[in-house]
């Protein structure tokens, strides 16, 4: 994972386990494989007005995580279509492409910290 300090001062903790990342010793996980989609996606990791951490809309910035768009291994696999009817076979073998998606390379993941000097967190 790549790391981004966005400011000067203290950073919250973090912790990446396979495609989890733990904020604060598990105040917040975000399991960053399940937003991953075909384009690129940004979460916003914030405080709310209470002290706690959320995920979206909040009080102050503590971090934002950039997770890539989804990768697909793309196979070539033949294909039958019915062509004509006159044909003998009446079938023709046609190129295809099967997308098998891959797992999220959690090396190309970027998480964006933003200090918390001076922030409440429970």
């Amino acid at each position: 994972m790549k790391i981004v300090e966005m400011n000067e001062g203290r950073k919250i903790d973090y912790k990446m386990t396979g495609t989890k990342l733990e904020f604060a010793d598990g105040a917040l996980t975000v399991d960053l494989a399940r937003y991953q989609s075909d384009d690129p996606v940004t979460r916003d990791i914030m405080v709310d007005s209470e002290g706690y951490l959320v995920m979206g809309k909040g009080s102050y910035y503590v971090a934002q995580v950039e997770i890539p768009a989804r990768e697909y291994e793309e196979t070539e696999v033949p294909q039958t279509l019915e062509e004509d009817a006159e044909e003998a076979d009446g079938m023709s073998d046609m190129p295809g492409i099967l997308r098998t998606p891959l797992p999220l390379d959690t090396e190309k993941v970027t998480l964006c910290l933003f200090s918390i000097d001076g922030i409440m967190i429970r």
